[in-house]
């Protein structure tokens, strides 16, 4: 019999058979969430084995040292990122786009919306999880119909984009991008200083037959081109199907099956079109289903498809071109 080996979830070790209800392990470590940091360490739990507090009835005491009392002072720890990083720390540090634990400027404070400003006094006057985080909301069950609209419990949401929250409290005239794809100006002239966010010259590039004849500031993954700017993830599929952790998502960034590459080779010949794959490792990137030019930028036609298009995609029904449904 296989056995998950739980250090510390009993007064000894304890050999759980995988048999046995996975509820009853996220029970133990639910009740006793300050032995997950030890167990990820010793090799005795997984990441995935982390369980998930939020929005279910019966985990009150990840966060709380007991059941009844949702108070600050029935905290496990005074300190809410330290509360939270019992789990996140290994969970998703890799993830995180925001510093915590410093003070928030003043001119910040005065942009935020009251309840962002009550959270920051909450987390001692300091940016912290609970700012943009409404943790409560996930033990209501009057607001667990919100989990599929706002599952990540994001303060005052659910957000169009993860921009609009950001904005809330940041100055969006100060985080203007520049545009990669705004490449020809209103005369039709082509602003050959756009092309070097990518290229790594743009001499004879307009000439270039194909991929291969293009040099890029980046010698392989070309996909990290375009994450500068853009999320990959959640991609191709909804945003829900992503932050809800349900079904997850495919990786289509790798080099394609014997299978698919056929299918792709016939399929451009019949859409005239070119599905361009990573030079030198052959692999799927971002510029295969998107055409990141500007329209009357490239020369040849079949790679031309799909310029300013709906999201730059080469051809509207892409997935076909590799799968054959």
């Amino acid at each position: 019999m296989i056995f998950l080996l739980l250090a510390g979830l009993t007064n000894s070790w304890a050999a759980v058979p995988v048999t046995q209800k996975s509820a009853d392990i996220q029970s133990q470590l639910l009740a006793r969430p300050e032995s997950i940091p030890r167990l990820l360490s010793n090799g005795k739990l997984s990441v995935q084995q982390i369980p998930n507090p939020h929005w279910k009835k019966k985990a009150c005491t990840a966060c709380h040292k007991k059941k009844t009392g949702a108070s600050s002072r029935n905290l496990r720890q005074s300190n809410v990122d330290r509360l939270c990083n019992t789990c996140h720390e290994k969970l998703s540090a890799h993830k995180l786009i925001h510093i915590s634990n410093i003070k928030v400027p003043g001119d910040m404070l005065k942009r935020m919306p009251r309840s962002f400003r009550e959270a920051v006094r909450r987390g001692d006057n300091k940016m912290s999880c609970i700012t943009c985080h409404d943790l409560p909301m996930t033990c209501q069950q009057k607001r667990h119909k919100e989990k599929d609209k706002n599952p990540m419990f994001f303060r005052q949401g659910p957000y169009e984009s993860r921009t609009t929250l950001c904005f809330l409290c940041h100055d969006e005239k100060k985080y203007q991008r520049i545009n990669a794809h705004d490449q020809v100006n209103d005369k039709g002239v082509l602003n050959k200083e756009k092309c070097l966010i990518c290229h790594t010259t743009n001499k004879d590039l307009l000439q270039a037959k194909n991929i291969d004849e293009v040099k890029f500031n980046l010698k392989d993954n070309l996909s990290r081109l375009c994450w500068g700017c853009h999320k990959w993830k959640p991609h191709p599929g909804g945003s829900f199907t992503f932050f809800s952790g349900k079904g997850g998502t495919p990786n289509h960034l790798v080099k394609p099956s014997d299978g698919i590459y056929s299918r792709m080779q016939e399929m451009q010949k019949r859409n005239d079109v070119i599905f361009p794959l990573e030079p030198g490792t052959g692999k799927v990137f971002c510029g295969t289903c998107h055409n990141p030019h500007e329209k009357g930028v490239i020369k040849v036609r079949q790679a031309a498809k799909g310029a300013d298009s709906k999201k730059r995609l080469r051809l509207q029904e892409i997935c076909i071109n590799c799968h054959d449904k």
